[in-house]
């Protein structure tokens, strides 16, 4: 009887701290920052116990994430997850600019296909827009950004 009563008072004081590590934990990092024209990137991790480990890179841009249209890729959704992100030295010319590495997911033919695209971001004169310049075909286009749907944890 008492063998019992112990066993489930140290069941009842073990079920928060597993309750605690079962969970979503989310740390970010400040990689790059430019204070001249408002360019910010976050490595961030996404542990979700006991399952996995996610990472990625976000983009802000005047401290909004940066989100690209769909329709410039001819993706099946938004772009606002980065699998690499960097930005140049303050002296570099092209210090305005960043560059960003994505998955970028097609349907082509009914199949879908998955590429990995490589971008230089420039931002435009005015607020929303910016400019795109694909690294594979040197090809620019200017786009309007999108805004975020719901801030990430």
């Amino acid at each position: 009887m008492i063998l019992r009563t112990l066993r489930n008072r140290l069941g009842l004081l073990a079920m928060p701290l597993l309750a605690a590590c079962s969970g979503h934990q989310t740390e970010r990092h400040v990689v790059y920052e430019n204070t001249v024209y408002h360019w910010r990137i976050e490595h961030v991790v996404q542990h979700n116990f006991p399952a996995s480990t996610h990472q990625y890179y976000q983009v802000f841009l005047n401290d909004r994430p940066l989100v690209l249209p769909a329709k410039a890729f001819n993706d099946e959704r938004n772009i606002e997850v980065f699998l690499a992100a960097g930005g140049f030295d303050i002296a570099h010319w092209r210090n305005k600019s960043i560059v960003v590495t994505f998955e970028n997911t097609q349907a082509r033919g009914g199949e879908t296909i998955r590429l990995i695209r490589s971008v230089m971001i420039t931002p435009d004169l005015n607020e929303r827009d910016i400019i795109l310049t694909d690294l594979l075909t040197q090809q620019e286009v200017v786009v309007e950004r999108v805004e975020a749907d719901a801030p990430q944890p």
